[in-house]
């Protein structure tokens, strides 16, 4: 059979797919949860990637590389699409959440108070998490022998560490707009809080003048939160579209990499819960009481994968069940659902950072260890709790490192699986923070933890 013959037939097949999947998550949408139809979708493109891999028989071996290149070229419309649409909602969702949290924050010595705790509490737990994730990535010589998908082939080695004071000076944005372009998140980061306090002492002197530019930068994130779930939407398109780019590139061969990062992120994971449960613990909290109480936000952080859409139930728990203060349950799991997310800001682009390093052939020294770590602490600010949180986190690190971005797509297809439990633990982390910095401040009913669960899971 000619290339272009079987080529044009296994595209014809991708596009009946597609169409499938769009029946699936339009009109099957209110019969599967949106994490079920992901989990379809990714086994969906595993089989049909090994069903093309094995009909690779009916062409000359001499046209096989031709064939593999044409067909997935035609899914990576979708696949590389849908990655490019992730890193475009970057700036703008995480400038415009740094400036909203900071202009709609109280101005009193309790709120200082409060937020100097969380603050240091979230930053303090992120780096341990990253620590916690570098190590078992190391541990497992995750990223060594991995190979790119087709087209990728290009990035190896374009990523060129800086060290540790350059890659602090970088931090600083000279010019905004060239910040901006070259999505340099921290930059914005940075650029935005300076604007927000900015904005706040201008309010104490002119509130009415000011108060126009409050709404509409509080019209203008729920805007962009919107267009960032739109994005999010088109997940089990792109993530059957980068399995079958993997399996019909590979075969099952690569997968025998993906089950050690499958392997790395639980047990990373579940390490991370040891360290906040110990966390607890120090603060005289019982732990196994308070998991008592905290399923039903954990239950609703894995099926959804979103910190922010379970923010009213972690509120509604920390205050009802676990005997967190209004204001510090308020403010404080508000707060982690921007900055400090254990999981996704924290393991996620530790893990995914060393298996980049290793597949460039990147040293991995302790001078390369130092900033990355700080890297990850500084980035963790301005994440916002919804799905995908993960990869923008991904984008600032790998940046700020000179990491190339576009190996994450190898990991992306069975990713759905991980962020269960990684936006698990990040509420988990949330929620623990809150509960002893409210501990701290000296507000904390214990009596509420220990009296019988009012919410149910």
């Amino acid at each position: 059979m000619s290339t272009l013959l079987f080529s044009s037939i296994w595209i014809g097949i991708l596009i009946l797919l597609f169409f499938l999947l769009v029946h699936v998550n339009v009109n099957l949408k209110k019969k599967f949860k949106f994490s079920t139809r992901v989990i379809i979708s990714t086994v969906l493109g595993f089989a049909v990637g090994i069903v093309f891999q094995s009909t690779l028989g009916m062409v000359g071996a001499e046209q096989v590389p031709d064939v593999i290149k044409n067909v997935t070229t035609a899914a990576s419309l979708v696949g590389r699409g849908f990655t490019s649409l992730l890193k475009m909602v970057v700036i703008p969702l995480v400038g415009l959440s740094v400036y909203n949290s900071i202009i709609n924050s109280k101005n009193n010595e309790n709120l200082k108070k409060l937020t100097g705790k969380s603050v240091v509490y979230y930053t303090v737990t992120v780096a341990i998490s990253a620590i916690i994730g570098i190590s078992v990535a190391m541990l497992f010589n995750l990223g060594v022998g991995m190979k790119l998908p087709e087209g990728m082939e290009a990035w190896t080695g374009k990523g060129e560490y800086k060290g540790l004071v350059d890659v602090v000076v970088s931090f600083i944005p000279s010019n905004i707009f060239k910040a901006m372009s070259e999505t340099s998140v921290i930059g914005v980061v940075i650029f935005a809080a300076f604007l927000g306090f900015a904005t706040n002492r201008m309010s104490l002197k002119n509130p009415e003048k000011i108060q126009p530019l409050k709404d509409v930068t509080s019209a203008l994130f729920a805007v962009m939160t919107s267009v960032t779930t739109t994005i999010i939407k088109i997940i089990p398109y792109g993530v059957a579209a980068l399995m079958f780019d993997l399996t019909a590139s590979y075969g099952l061969e690569v997968f025998k990499n993906l089950v050690t990062y499958l392997i790395v992120m639980f047990i990373s994971l579940a390490l991370v819960v040891v360290m906040q449960s110990i966390n607890l613990a120090i603060h005289g909290i019982n732990p196994f009481t308070y998991y008592k109480k905290a399923t039903a936000p954990l239950i609703l952080a894995l099926t959804t994968t979103s910190s922010m859409g379970t923010l009213p139930v972690t509120i509604e728990t920390l205050e009802k069940e676990v005997g967190v203060s209004s204001p510090t349950a308020n403010f404080t799991a508000t707060l982690g659902t921007t900055i400090g997310m254990n999981g996704c800001a924290g393991v996620f682009p530790a893990v995914i950072a060393i298996m980049i390093a290793n597949m460039n052939g990147i040293a991995i020294t302790p001078v390369f260890l130092i900033s990355l770590i700080t890297v990850i602490a500084l980035g963790s600010f301005g994440m916002a709790g919804v799905p995908g949180t993960a990869y923008i986190a991904a984008t600032v690190v790998l940046g700020g490192m000179g990491l190339p971005f576009d190996p994450v797509a190898i990991v992306f297809p069975i990713d759905s699986i991980i962020d269960m439990g990684r936006t698990a633990v990040n509420v988990n982390g949330a929620m623990v923070i809150s509960t002893v910095v409210d501990k701290e401040m000296g507000s904390f009913n214990e009596s509420v933890l220990k009296s019988e669960r009012v919410i149910e899971a």
